[in-house]
């Protein structure tokens, strides 16, 4: 055992042992370091690759949102417009999205789009990411979108009376003339069938409707200010009817129904109400003074207008309705009449329309075309 001990002693003493020894912790410790390292790069690599793939991914799913509301708004490949359900897909083999759709009538309309981007990284760093945007209909400005017709329907178009209409009129579906109609200019033209006694049977494609944008007329009403001691602009939250002789200026938005039983005059104004707007049998006379530097809108509605009995509307602007126009009394208008549906009885009443061919080459203000907007994006 002395002997063993001194050995030890010997060869820890022995500067040659003491290298040796020295060189092989060393050594250990550097393929231990070189090791961690490797290793540690190999992660950083994968990891690196991961986020590439990963971010790509994410491209792919927003890139398949952009598609399909362009898709949905503007795509001539599109047979269903704005009611476009999917599916939609694309991208390559590796790198794809797929999209899918939800709808909620609402009100309001709600149309959900969630879109899904792969990346197969050769099958080595599959990696998914998931985007959701939730779109509402929304009106997007049309430089080439005017009101040349004096009276459009974009739905069926009745004619029960005797009418008298100064310019073109037209139905993006069906017109059914049971009555006579008085063409002083312009032609009767339909995208659907015509039943007409005298056998026209002129056809055109569907005709762009200009549609409202409330929110704009909206926040207009909600800025309400005096001029020349005349308050213009008035926001109403709920029904109103205006029983009472009284002038308007300015834009003036119900958020409800409207029911008119006396004189109105609307002096560069316009009304425009969530619900419909009812002239009733009596004294209901509204009268339409717009000049040419004003907004020629003047009763809008997105449920029905209807005009009764002895009621009456005259004077100079656009009567639109995104319901029915029903016609028991008498409008005699320079402008024009859209409608959902049109049906105008004559009988009693008398309907003449001159259509102001100023509005030809005019591009309303707050009026477009019907887009899907995006009003909220995450990723989930």
């Amino acid at each position: 055992m002395k002997k063993k001990n001194n050995k030890i002693k010997d060869l820890l003493s022995n500067q040659k042992g003491a290298a040796l020894l020295t060189t092989l912790i060393f050594t250990f410790l550097m393929v231990t370091f070189v090791v961690a390292l490797l290793a540690m790069t190999g992660n950083d690599i994968k990891l690196s690759s991961m986020q590439r793939d990963s971010t790509k991914a994410f491209y792919q799913a927003d890139g398949g949102i952009e598609k399909a509301i362009w898709y949905l708004n503007s795509s001539e490949d599109n047979p269903d417009g704005l009611d476009f359900m999917g599916p939609l897909n694309g991208g390559t083999t590796a790198e794809f999205y797929n999209v899918v759709f939800s709808y909620d009538p609402g009100p309001p309309e709600i149309k959900t789009i969630v879109s899904t981007g792969t990346m197969e990284g050769g099958g080595k760093y599959a990696q998914d990411r998931v985007v959701e945007v939730k779109l509402k209909k929304g009106i997007k400005r049309s430089p080439n979108l005017h009101y040349d017709y004096a009276v459009l329907t974009d739905g069926d178009m009745t004619i029960n009376g005797g009418v008298s209409f100064h310019g073109n009129i037209h139905s993006n579906t069906g017109l059914t003339n049971n009555g006579t109609i008085n063409l002083e200019y312009g032609t009767m033209t339909a995208t659907g069938e015509i039943d007409d006694k005298s056998g026209l049977t002129t056809y055109l494609p569907y005709q762009e409707f200009p549609h409202i944008a409330w929110d704009y007329y909206e926040s207009i009403s909600k800025k309400q200010e005096t001029i020349d001691g005349q308050i213009y602009n008035s926001y109403y939250s709920g029904d109103i009817t205006f029983n009472s002789p009284e002038t308007l200026y300015g834009i003036h938005f119900v958020n409800g129904n409207v029911t008119i039983t006396n004189e109105l005059i609307l002096h560069n104004a316009t009304i425009l109400a969530t619900g419909y707007i009812d002239l009733q049998t009596g004294n209901a006379d509204v009268h339409l003074e717009n000049s040419d530097s004003s907004n020629p809108l003047a009763l809008v509605a997105k449920d029905f207008i209807e005009v009764t009995g002895n009621a009456k509307i005259t004077g100079d602007g656009i009567i639109q309705t995104e319901g029915y126009f029903n016609l028991g009394g008498n409008v005699s208008i320079k402008g024009a009449v859209y409608a959902d549906d049109g049906i105008f009885n004559g009988g009693g009443g008398s309907m003449n329309i001159y259509y102001d061919t100023d509005l030809l080459d005019t591009v309303v203000r707050g009026t477009g075309v019907s887009v899907w907007v995006k009003i909220s994006w995450r990723e989930l």
